[in-house]
């Protein structure tokens, strides 16, 4: 018979040194000198393993434990493939039978309550890791298994403990900083969450997990940028990891970046078809991107893994809404803050804790960018479903913002919103009662009286006001000339919005059913060459700010379909308007857009406006349901972001300065 033992010696050189090939070669001819050598079955098996070859590596480690029963390593071995393959019941037959062998064998009982968690018996996989620990009560390893069955026991804070145990015992453990860091997510502390991810890639970068852990603190803590950059680490390491996706969707959704956004969010659905939240997350760019029956199936698919879901019942809300469909839109918000109505957004080293009043309805001040996350700790109260006494019991607050902003939509929330300004000491910014002034139709009577305005005369009429000539017959007895603008109530950006020439064009206007709707003296405010100017001045704290100008070849004015970009000379004057407004619109119409700030006497609202030949202002709308965003940070819109950012140095100077 072949000395097998210098065969085996050589062959583990190979194999230590990475010739897989060289090793194999040696092993075989060893097993063929003696099918039973226990040692080159166990170590054939061990390379096996490690390239891939996992049914093979299983039947070499069978078969080491047929020959030697008594070979612990082999069974722990076999044990640990069985448990990697999920095969558990056999995984913890084989981890029980090296402990029968080797009482003293923690791996073995570390991984007998690993298999057992696996399975789902959690009650004796604790008990297993209490065994562990009685065995070595110094072993790291021990705590941090004890630490993922207690997660899994839904005992976050006693899986807390037992990391930190953990990494007490053993401090470069970068797994259980990791897995520290995970727990503390799923706790909403992601400060501390941040530093065990730090933690863990400072003693081993390579880990997916590790990655992925300071990836979604930096989401937590409002860090878009930085978030990104971190799952993007996690991905190169494991293209596969569902959850990365899905953070990563929902980061570039935040950010306005569609097409990445949607990109994330269907791998992460490929990968994980039950994942609910990319789901969700999918339902909510498709519709922001204005893609609706994609936004509707993606939200309902989330609603049938999960009917109680919150944000997939927010887009229905929202979609049915905007069909006019108010009743199934009123079943959808009332299933979202039915369960829950306050929504906080922690910062790492808030300036302020802001309370931020809005409606479920969408009328509210967009505020993202008003009060970002990385900055401010945002409590976002959907006021309309208080309870009687929730004032009291909310989280902690330093001052309010009222981001209830369009009147016509606020009736829902008066009640509420008395009741809690009745018992609120802080410092209230938008006082509802002054926003209650600014319906459409009362901004003429509201601006009385300032010269040089003209503020359109604007009807707020019923939804039954449309049949048998009761429409025609209202505008005439107003007094009204044709053309008119007709818009049903709580719509902007021209949503809704007709123009009618005259009383026969009245056949063919088309409103939702049980919707309001304000009729508005159409002003032909052309400039000299032929073009249509829109102005918008933001006020803080009755101070105006311009914020953009555009300018169309057509009559309804928006920035986004003017084709300003198209136009460099058009966005050069835009440029010189928000550079000095004086200069740009006169010292008469600037007179003019001051004195309707302090006629507002909103701490933040805005007035779109242009200016007519002889320089007075026309108004087309003033109220508080201003956007104010930056641009993207390259092209030709970026020179705009400056100005973009005084109007939020001072909206924000002015919050922080309350007392």
């Amino acid at each position: 018979m072949i000395d097998t033992h210098p065969l085996l010696g050589e062959a583990l050189e190979h194999h230590q040194a990475g010739r897989h090939a060289e090793a194999a070669a040696l092993y075989r001819l060893a097993l063929d000198a003696d099918p039973n050598e226990p040692t080159a079955l166990y170590l054939y098996g061990l390379l096996n393993f490690e390239t891939g070859q996992v049914e093979a590596a299983l039947d070499l480690m069978r078969r080491v434990v047929e020959v030697r029963p008594n070979h612990a390593q082999a069974r722990f071995t076999l044990a640990n493939l069985l448990l990697w393959r999920g095969e558990f019941e056999a995984a913890i037959a084989a981890y029980r039978a090296v402990i029968e062998l080797r009482p003293d064998h923690l791996a073995a009982r570390l991984g007998l309550a690993s298999a057992l968690r696996d399975s789902g018996d959690l009650d004796t996989a604790l008990a297993a890791c209490r065994a562990a620990q009685d065995e070595a009560p110094q072993s790291a390893a021990a705590y941090e298994t004890l630490a993922t069955v207690l997660n899994g026991l839904g005992r976050a804070a006693a899986a807390i403990d037992a990391y930190r145990a953990a990494v007490a015992l053993q401090p470069d453990l970068a797994t259980a900083h990791t897995g520290l860091a995970l727990v503390l997510l799923g706790e909403d502390r992601a400060d501390e969450a941040l530093r065990a991810a730090d933690a863990a890639l400072a003693l081993d970068p390579t880990p997916a997990d590790a990655w992925f852990a300071r990836g979604s603190a930096l989401k937590a803590l409002g860090r878009p940028a930085d978030a990104i950059g971190a799952l993007e680490q996690a991905l190169a390491r494991d293209p596969g990891l569902a959850a990365a996706h899905l953070n990563l969707g929902i980061l570039h959704g935040e950010l306005e970046q569609g097409a990445e956004a949607i990109q994330h969010l269907r791998e992460a659905i490929s990968l994980d078809p039950m994942l609910k939240e990319a789901h969700a997350s999918l339902g909510s760019i498709y519709l922001l991107t204005g893609q609706k029956e994609e936004g509707e199936r993606f939200s309902m698919l989330a609603l049938a893994i999960d009917p109680d879901m919150i944000a997939p019942h927010q887009n229905m809300a929202s979609l049915l809404a905007d069909e006019g469909r108010f009743a199934e839109a009123r079943l959808h918000r009332d299933a979202a803050y039915g369960q829950q109505n306050v929504f906080v957004d922690t910062a790492l080293d808030p300036r302020r804790q802001v309370l931020i009043l809005v409606t479920a309805e969408s009328g509210n001040v967009p505020f993202r960018f008003l009060l970002p996350r990385d900055r401010y700790t945002r409590v976002t109260w959907v006021i309309e479903y208080a309870g009687e006494d929730q004032a009291a019991t909310l989280p902690p607050y330093d001052l309010v913002f009222n981001a209830i902003g369009d009147p016509d939509l606020a009736p829902p929330t008066r009640a509420s919103v008395e009741r809690f300004l009745k018992v609120c000491t802080a410092p209230v910014f938008n006082d509802p009662a002054q926003v209650r002034r600014t319906f459409r139709h009362l901004i003429p009577d509201l601006l009385a009286g300032l010269a040089d305005v003209t503020a359109p005369k604007t009807l707020r009429l019923s939804a039954d006001a449309r049949g048998d000539g009761g429409l025609a017959r209202q505008i005439a007895e107003a007094g009204m000339a044709w053309p008119v603008l007709i818009r049903p109530i709580g719509s902007h950006g021209g949503k809704g919005l007709m123009r009618v020439d005259g009383p026969g064009d009245l056949t063919g206007v088309a409103l939702a059913r049980g919707v309001d709707f304000y009729v508005t003296a159409f002003h032909d405010y052309r400039s000299p060459d032929g073009a249509w100017r829109k102005y918008r001045a933001v006020f803080v704290d009755r101070r105006p700010y311009p914020y953009h100008l555009a300018i169309s070849d057509d009559w309804l004015v928006h920035h986004g379909t003017a084709a300003m970009i198209e136009r460099p000379e058009r966005l050069a004057e835009e440029l010189r308007f928000l550079e000095d407004p004086e200069a740009a619109i006169g010292a008469k119409a600037m007179a003019v857009i001051e004195a309707i700030g302090r006629r507002l006497d909103l701490d933040y609202c805005g007035v779109d406006f242009s200016i007519l030949a002889d320089g007075s202002v026309l108004v087309f709308e003033a109220n508080a349901t201003m956007l104010v965003h930056p641009e993207e940070a390259e092209g030709p819109l970026a020179a705009k972001n400056p100005y973009v950012r005084r109007i939020l140095n001072a909206f924000q100077a002015m919050i922080e300065a309350a007392r």
